[in-house]
């Protein structure tokens, strides 16, 4: 329902292309870069408990073992809790496989993992406001003041909307996903509870049914083939192509997203893979040395995120998430659009 405001950044591009004549088409986004972005908001907030951590050796020592006694420190729950009560729950809405668990343990995860280093250094690095400030200049110089100049400053600002608002959408539909998800995790819990079988494997809808109407009874549901179960593995894919989205070059070991332990168990340096960035996920992304999604375009979320903070990243690459697995080791060209897919580690 969304989609629309990527719509302002398109025409503003559109506008500017045909104005300015840029070698790079995608110059324009340039001039939207460095927006107050609710994602990147509340991955600084994340990389505050991190730096908390990194100072606090037992605490670091206490989550690695899983002792109790690391969650007694009072200013590391306050933080947690809240950055949980403004944010909600990042594991929550995304998967099925218990994602709104009271577990904390894969936000844990993630949290140190940002400690190990400083992820938020990226931020600075990939916009340059010296360029962004001469780029704008140079675009309203072709102008003479009156209605023309006034069109092109409504279109860069409308643009500027649309693009902060293309993302923080994303955050804030992120946390009405996440009492659904509740809603749904508590339906199947109770419907288990009716039924002489596991509500698991129910279909969303089907839950819905039942809490509407407490008389329906959904047939017992069988385990349902995964997209990589029913994809012929006999032939391993070399280069995959997808849309440019976020321009560089990125190597790793590949991390693909299909459950909530994946994205519990991300490492530093690992190239996030996945059907779509989700509006949970992006505080993943800091962490990671490039993206691939199946989704594609230039001004989806994922691509929006790693633009901001300078990570190589392709969309539109068919089948990614099937085609590439865990531990494959992938070289990500945000600059073509290409990704190269090599041994396992």
């Amino acid at each position: 329902d969304f989609i629309p405001f990527a719509h302002g950044m398109r025409l503003f591009g559109k506008f500017y292309n045909d104005t300015v004549s840029p070698a790079d088409p995608f110059e324009f986004i340039e001039l939207l870069s460095e927006s107050p972005l609710l994602s990147k908001k509340r991955n600084r907030a994340l990389q505050g408990i991190a730096a908390y951590v990194r100072q606090n050796r037992g605490l670091q020592r206490g989550i690695k073992t899983g002792q109790a006694t690391a969650l007694d420190d009072t200013e590391f729950l306050r933080l947690l809790h809240e950055f949980i009560g403004q944010y909600g729950d990042p594991f929550c809405g995304i998967y099925d496989d218990k994602s709104c668990d009271v577990s904390r343990a894969e936000l844990l995860n993630v949290i140190m993992q940002m400690a190990a280093g400083d992820p938020g250094e990226k931020e600075s690095l990939r916009y340059d406001n010296g360029k962004k400030m001469n780029l704008e200049v140079s675009f309203l110089e072709k102008f003479a003041p009156g209605q023309n100049l006034a069109r092109a400053e409504d279109l860069l600002d409308l643009a500027r909307a649309s693009y902060r608002l293309r993302d923080d959408d994303n955050i804030l539909h992120g946390r009405i996903q996440e009492e659904y998800s509740r809603a749904l995790q508590e339906g199947r819990r109770r419907l288990t509870e009716r039924m002489d079988f596991d509500a698991g494997l129910v279909e969303d809808s089907e839950i819905v049914r039942c809490l509407v109407d407490r008389h329906y009874k959904p047939a017992s549901p069988g385990a349902r083939p995964t997209p990589a179960e029913k994809m012929n593995r006999s032939a391993k894919a070399r280069q995959l192509l997808g849309q440019p989205a976020g321009p560089g070059i990125a190597r790793g070991r590949a991390r693909v997203i299909v459950s909530n332990s994946d994205l519990g168990n991300f490492h530093k340096g690992e190239v996030l893979v996945c059907d779509a960035v989700d509006p949970n996920m992006t505080f993943i992304v800091p962490l990671a040395a490039g993206i691939i999604e199946r989704r594609g375009g230039m001004l989806i979320h994922g691509a929006i995120i790693a633009r901001e903070y300078g990570i190589a990243c392709v969309t539109g690459v068919p089948d990614a998430a099937i085609l590439i697995q865990t531990g494959d080791q992938v070289t990500v060209d945000g600059f073509l659009g290409i990704v190269t897919i090599g041994h396992r580690s």
